[in-house]
């Protein structure tokens, strides 16, 4: 026991690991965001057990996490805390926020301007994602919706 981990993980791997335990395969058009975290829980993991983390909030902002790497496509909160979308605190932000929350878990500085690549990087990984219907290895899959990434800006 006190062991740790540093591996990003949401609800939606409840499904792949909850198969792992119980020696499970899941059909191929199945949890296609899903990563099994039996690794992580085992103390086996040998690096992340997944590649980055995609978020989505209440007012359709995504965001993707990778490593200490937090980028979110939209200038506000995306959802209740401030600055609330559409709030007169959010008109004249970035239309992108970049947080290393390895040293800002808080939020509290933007480093957009400061590191394009990143955002490139995960910009591109997240317009991958959406193309193939899928964070995980497997077949291409169609989304269920129409998928816009950068949401417009409530007036």
């Amino acid at each position: 026991m006190g062991s740790t981990c540093d591996d990003t993980i949401c609800l939606t791997d409840l499904l792949a690991t909850c198969a792992a335990i119980v020696g499970a395969k899941l059909p191929a058009e199945a949890a296609e965001d899903s990563v099994s975290i039996l690794p992580d829980l085992l103390g086996t993991a040998v690096g992340p057990v997944r590649q980055a983390t995609v978020h989505h909030s209440i007012d359709g902002s995504f965001a993707i996490r990778q490593g200490p790497w937090k980028l979110i496509l939209g200038p506000d909160s995306g959802g209740w805390s401030a600055p609330k979308p559409g709030s007169d605190e959010a008109k004249g932000l970035p239309p992108v926020q970049l947080y290393d929350l390895a040293r800002d878990p808080g939020e509290r500085r933007n480093l957009q301007a400061e590191h394009p690549g990143i955002i490139e990087r995960l910009t591109g990984l997240l317009e991958r994602y959406v193309a193939e219907g899928r964070s995980t290895p497997g077949k291409r899959l169609k989304n269920d919706v129409d998928v816009n990434l950068r949401r417009r800006p409530s007036s």
